[in-house]
């Protein structure tokens, strides 16, 4: 008898097996179901699986015995398994890692689509691995070529990724991995356009060959609805607003948007500020030259303790001034108490502390009302008048007192209110506020040991680097082009041609019907043989500053003004406590024409006194005291992006016909054609040339001046007030938006993925085994280090919402994603990719993309022969003619290149042979996508500029706009108290300077050589309460600057072991496995001075060495979870504050799974090493 537990279960089994039964009517999934679960959980090795294509004479070469390389690794074995052509190991058959050899493990069944190698350096050991590839049972044939392998017979079969069948394209031809590794390796720079691609035909309704009735295959496995909706929610590509769309008239360069509330992330602690009185009429803010004194820094440190504690409080803990005021007067009355016990000077001091918040932001140095000055401007969006608050409180009526075209403006400047005392308040509706640059660097300078990190670039065996009280005239650039080695790296920006070519002591004048630069004194004098010379970069960057029920009444976007000297090293230019906020410009939008400059008067009227020399105070490390020196500062570069780059200089839009490059005057219908990415064709534009034609739209009358910009594509801003400032001259390109948010994007987004290149390559191919599937799930499987916070999906959900991060990632692996996308077996294969029916959104955006293409090469006809019916110079052309190609080969090709030649560019330190070569590529990126029709935006044409940037500025890193993006993220984060617009953006400018201040007691309370308890207790909770704003900093900015070679380690360890250990018993399971090799390193990784030294574990000592040291398995080591390794933060597997950055590699980019972290204490001859 069966039990009814023994009848269930069968009546269950053949539940399960009637689904299998042909005559039983079975409900089975929807492939996307199935698809999903795939992707999701795998495919279960005894699923029912297509069977693989017969072995015909049309693909049996993909059945062939296929050799695998072994190499040996470090420990002597050798690794032979099963392949997949779904794995990025099989590129192509080759294996640059050694991977150990794991029979035991072959036939295991794979759980992660990774690989581990084996070995590891001083302090971490590595679990070898399975590569864990998955495969097919059913798959047979696979031999191996070395003999100590297992047989085939009881292996998987490796075959290659995708055998078309017998309906393929008939002009398929398979690629030659053998060659290839040379075409698009060494001879990248010769390969020319496939010749054996089809031809591109527009008017068929598939690449099949059809009758152009579609036959159903409109959809090529995609938009079976014929609908243009992208997949995935992505944008678009068709739609004609999307500023990402290479055909888009409005602005193809334009990828970020001001008012994204989303653009800056708000993650640091906010910031308090006390209420503004910004009503009233500012007072005599005094002399600018007297010496910064900050009185708390001279009290008692105990008394500067208590300050620095109770202002956290308030600062970023929310504490009320009642309350701050209540916790001073109740220190005040305890230290009085004891007052028998103190000397009589500390009692003086205790008698005078503040007892109110404003008298203890004073003594702090906090109060910044002598540095602000607030400026009222008109809100009227067609004025923006600029006012002081002794003119707004001396007008009769609110009303604006600006004429245009004899009307008076209709803007209302201010609100009025009476006080409780009777005094009338005047409130701006809008306001903005400057910090007055000749005294913040004032107050930067008189910080101790300032000015001297300002000289440090300086090199003592160049006497052309040394100051002098006379300095002579700047260098020129021609000089430092003979005398740079080709093969010599640079990357600072002081080893760049720029430094000592920079002007100063200089003014701006017309004079005898020319606008020009003239020395105040004989001659001009080199800005970097000055004493304290100044070079100054300026940042403008937006950003939302409403967040959340704050944003009901739409976006308001704020812009930070930031002033970076270019003097300090470069992990210091950055910091937040060294960068200066000059102005905060309001919202709710950015003002533009008169509004704009009305804004920047006060701060180009600074920078033009400095360019002439000021008398500043500057702390005297011979003498420790504030001495006033004369300072030159001048503005050398603008560090901005593109479309605020247009904005600053003048220039118009990139979507203009003429003049539409700053650096050029090729015209835009170039860019459809090879001329428009040769350099060596363009006609640059001359600074002084393009000075006067800014000069002359000035002096126009109003109603030439609009003819005359689009005449020289440029008018008169303020910044041209600079002297020694060309506007495009100083206005160099920033790599980020310019590589990652436009080359980058536009080739994934828009080129590969828009125009369809990522389609299925045959009729019904399998969508996890399209090009499309086989990129995601490789982006998928990709392991990106810990501190990559955005990391490429999948190809359709990057879009115009898609962060700069996580475009420069899938830069770094686009040549291993495209070959994996597009190959056939071990190669890419020489056939095109349909270009899918008439109504699918691929082949609209390819029409739409040859007729942008079309009409740019129209314009080059008429250009070129006078008449587009001149019969001589041939007949113009035609929307086939411009259609893209559709050879995976040439794209892979053309992708190859521009990785190749942007990672020249992006280094942090390079030389000019790379820079040359760097060109080269991403010149020949922009001919040969010409050459295979594919319209481009200006981006490409503006990377072929890049190489002149980079001789004049240096490395990319340093006009780099990422790093004021912190700096907005902190002016974003501060509270606001619920003040509105009209005051807001002073409240913010306060509270990023009350932020600086922080960083700056932070480094006067660690700069204490023996610090008290007390001291140590107000600089952790300093930092708490920053959350570590400043070690961060330091730590990022230091490691960029290690990276780029500007900066030696300073006392910084190779290896940071984390602050938590915990010791070692190699007894236990966990542990016991490491230690024989731990025993192993420490013998083969012995220093000179410990050659006739051996260690040993268990057992008796060997019978060699001078000396025997046993490596005890109880107390000799311990263990840890993670440790950095020059900034970069490696973590074990087994323990959760390492799990995040638990891969790594080692011994020539073997890749490894950090399994351990071990610290070994041994004593030799007395001493103790580990």
């Amino acid at each position: 008898m069966y039990t009814a537990e023994e009848i269930k279960r069968a009546k269950e089994k053949a539940k399960k097996a009637s689904l299998f039964d042909p005559k039983i009517k079975s409900y089975t999934q929807t492939q996307q179901t199935i698809r999903n679960h795939r992707k999701k959980y795998g495919r279960h090795p005894n699923s029912r699986q297509t069977p693989p294509p017969p072995a015909d004479a049309a693909n049996t070469h993909h059945q062939s015995e296929v050799p695998v390389s072994v190499y040996p690794s470090d420990l002597g074995n050798d690794f032979t398994g099963p392949c997949s052509s779904g794995s990025p190991l099989q590129l192509p058959l080759s294996r640059t890692s050694a991977l150990p050899a794991l029979p035991a493990l072959l036939n295991e069944t794979p759980t992660q689509p990774t690989i581990s190698g084996s070995n590891s350096v001083l302090e971490t050991f590595s679990q070898p691995q399975s590569p864990s590839i998955p495969w097919y049972p059913e798959f047979t044939g696979f031999s191996y070529s070395d003999s100590r392998s297992p047989s085939p017979s009881s292996q998987p079969a490796c075959l290659p990724h995708a055998t078309y069948p017998s309906d393929r394209d008939p002009d398929f031809v398979d690629g030659d991995p053998v060659s290839d590794v040379f075409l698009f390796g060494q001879g990248l720079a010769s390969l020319s356009i496939s010749s054996v691609s089809k031809s591109l035909e527009f008017s068929c309704g598939n690449d099949g060959g059809g009758d152009g009735n579609n036959n159903g295959d409109d959809s090529q496995g995609d938009d079976k609805d014929g609908s243009d909706k992208p997949r995935g929610g992505g944008d678009n590509p068709n739609d004609s607003d999307n500023p990402d769309d290479p055909d888009d008239p409005d602005d193809p360069d334009d990828p970020e948007n001001p008012d994204d509330p989303d653009g800056v992330q708000v993650l640091d602690p906010p910031i308090q500020v006390p209420p503004d009185d910004v009503g009233d009429i500012p007072g005599d803010p005094g002399d600018d030259n007297v010496p910064l004194e900050i009185p708390a820094l001279n009290e008692h440190p105990t008394l500067l303790n208590i300050y620095l504690r109770v202002w956290i409080l308030y600062a970023f803990y929310g504490a009320t001034q009642n309350i701050i005021q209540a916790m001073l007067e109740s220190h005040q009355f305890a230290l009085l108490s004891c007052g028998d016990f103190y000397p009589p000077e500390f009692l003086v001091e205790i008698h005078n502390m503040p007892t109110t918040l404003r008298s203890l932001e004073y003594r702090l140095g906090m109060d910044f009302s002598s540095l602000i000055t607030i400026y009222p401007v008109c809100p009227e969006t067609n004025c923006g008048k600029r006012y002081t608050m002794e003119e707004l409180y001396a007008l009769r009526d609110p009303q604006c007192i600006r004429h245009a075209h004899a009307d008076q403006c209709p803007g209302i400047l201010y609100a009025e209110s009476i006080l409780a005392d009777g005094t009338r308040k005047r409130t701006p509706a809008k306001s903005f506020p400057y910090n007055s640059l000749p005294r913040a660097l004032g107050r930067l300078l008189s910080r101790v040991g300032m000015a001297d990190l300002m000289q440090h670039w300086r090199r003592n065996n160049n006497p052309n680097d040394q100051p002098l009280q006379h300095p002579p005239e700047p260098q020129h650039p021609q000089e430092w082009h003979d005398t740079m080695d080709p093969n010599a790296r640079f990357g600072d920006m002081s080893r760049a041609w720029g430094w000592s070519a920079q002007a100063t002591g200089m003014r701006r004048r017309f004079d005898d019907g020319e606008y020009g630069d003239e020395p105040t004194g004989d001659a001009p004098l080199s800005l970097a043989r000055c004493i304290l010379g100044l070079n100054i970069g300026l940042n403008m960057d937006g950003f939302g500053a409403f967040k959340g029920k704050f944003a009901a009444g739409g976006s308001y976007s704020v812009n930070g003004v930031y002033i970076v000297i270019n003097n300090l090293p470069f992990y210091q230019r950055g910091l937040i406590e060294n960068m200066l906020l000059a102005m905060v410009i309001p919202g709710p939008h950015e003002p533009k024409g008169y509004a704009f400059e009305q804004m920047l008067e006060p701060l180009i009227d600074d920078l033009v006194a400095l360019a002439n020399g000021m008398e500043l105070p500057v702390y005297n490390s011979d003498t420790g005291q504030l001495e006033q020196c004369l300072v030159h500062a001048n503005l050398s570069v603008l560090i901005v992006d593109w479309i605020a780059r247009l904005k600053c200089i003048g220039h118009v839009g990139v979507v203009a016909e003429e003049n539409h490059c700053p650096y050029c005057k090729i015209q835009q219908c170039m860019l459809g054609v090879a001329e428009g990415y040769q350099p060596e064709g363009y006609d640059s534009r001359d600074p002084h040339e393009h000075l006067q034609d800014k000069h002359r739209w000035l002096r126009a009358p109003e109603h030439e001046r609009e003819d005359i910009r689009q005449e020289t594509g440029t008018l008169f801003t303020e910044f041209d007030r600079i002297p020694g400032f060309f506007a495009f001259d100083n206005a160099p390109i920033d790599a980020m938006h310019l590589l990652d948010l436009g080359v980058t994007a536009t080739i994934a987004r828009s080129i590969v993925f828009g125009h369809g290149m990522l389609r299925k390559q045959f009729n019904q191919q399998d969508v996890d085994d399209s090009p499309e599937g086989r990129f995601d799930a490789f982006l998928a499987r990709t392991i990106f280090p810990y501190h990559c916070s955005r990391i490429p999906t999948s190809a359709e959900r990057m879009n115009t919402r898609t962060k700069a991060e996580r475009w420069r990632l899938l830069r770094l692996v686009m040549p291993v994603a495209y070959f994996e996308a597009w190959r056939v077996g071990d190669a890419i294969p020489v056939a095109d990719i349909p270009r899918g029916g008439r109504h699918t959104k691929h082949r609209k955006t390819q029409v739409k993309s040859a007729g942008a293409l079309l009409e740019r090469r129209f314009r080059v006809h008429a250009m070129r022969a006078g008449d587009l019916d001149d019969d001589d110079f041939g007949p113009p052309p035609q929307l086939e003619d411009c259609m893209s190609s559709r050879n995976p080969r040439d794209y892979y090709a053309n992708i190859m290149r521009y990785c190749v030649g942007s990672t020249y560019l992006t280094r942090h330190r390079v030389t000019l042979a790379e820079v040359e070569q760097g060109e080269a590529f991403l010149a020949q990126v922009g001919e040969s996508f010409t050459e295979m029709n594919v319209n481009l935006t200006p981006s490409f044409h503006a990377m072929t500029h890049l190489g002149d940037h980079i001789r004049k500025y240096g490395s990319v890193y340093n006009t780099l706009t990422a790093r004021f993006e912190r700096a907005n993220r902190l002016l974003g984060n501060i509270n606001t108290n619920g003040h509105s617009r009209g005051v807001l953006e002073t409240t913010m400018a306060k509270g990023f300077l009350r932020r600086t201040e922080c960083n700056r007691y932070v480094t006067e309370l660690q700069s204490i050589e023996q610090p008290s308890p007390d001291d140590t207790v107000t600089t952790e909770a300093l930092l708490r309460a920053m959350r570590n704003g400043p070690e961060h900093e330091v730590q990022r900015g230091r490691l960029e600057a290690i990276l780029a070679g500007e900066a030696p380690m300073h006392g910084q360890e190779e290896i940071w072991l984390a602050t938590t250990s915990a010791q070692v018993n190699f007894h236990e399971d966990k542990h016991r496995r490491y230690y024989n090799l731990i025993v192993r390193f420490c013998n083969e990784n012995r220093t000179p001075p410990l050659q006739d030294v051996v260690f040993y574990g268990l057992g008796v000592p060997p019978d060699e060495g001078e000396m025997q040291v046993h490596i005890s398995p109880s107390n000799s080591t311990r263990s840890y979870p993670h440790f950095h390794r020059y900034g970069i933060c490696y973590g074990s597997a087994n323990h959760y504050r390492g799990l995040k950055s638990r891969y790594g590699y080692i011994f020539n980019r073997v890749p490894v799974l950090i399994q351990g972290i071990y610290k070994v204490m041994a004593r030799v001859w007395g001493w103790e090493l580990s």
